[in-house]
C-alpha cells in the first residue's frame, strides 16, 4: 500500500482525519491511507489530494456526508478515518 498524498505533505505534521472534523468545516484532503483497490472509486469520484472537502451531514449511522466539487458523497466512517486532511490556515509548507 502507498498512500497518495499532495506535494506539500510533510510526513512529520500529524494530520487529524476526516472523523475529527466538524460539520460545515472546510478542509483540504491531504493523503488517502488505504489500499489501491479501496483508493480507487473515492479517486473516480473526484476525492484527490488538494481537493477541498465539507462535511454537510452525517448519516442516520454515523457515516460522513461530504461534499466535494458540488457533489455529495457518502463515505463509510471506516474510511474516514484514512482520510488526513489539513484545516486552512494550518500551513503544510
Amino acid at each position: 500500500m502507498r498512500p497518495i498524498q499532495s506535494a506539500s505533505h510533510d510526513p512529520t505534521a500529524t494530520e487529524p482525519h476526516l472523523v475529527d472534523i466538524r460539520l460545515r468545516e472546510v478542509v483540504e484532503l491531504v493523503r488517502i491511507d488505504l489500499p489501491t483497490d479501496q483508493m480507487e472509486p473515492l479517486l473516480e469520484r473526484g476525492l484527490l489530494p488538494g481537493c477541498q472537502l465539507c462535511q454537510v451531514r452525517q448519516s442516520p449511522s454515523g457515516d460522513p456526508i461530504v461534499m466535494v466539487d458540488g457533489t455529495l458523497l457518502a463515505i463509510r466512517r471506516e474510511v474516514a478515518k484514512c482520510l488526513c486532511v489539513r484545516r486552512p490556515g494550518s500551513n503544510g509548507a
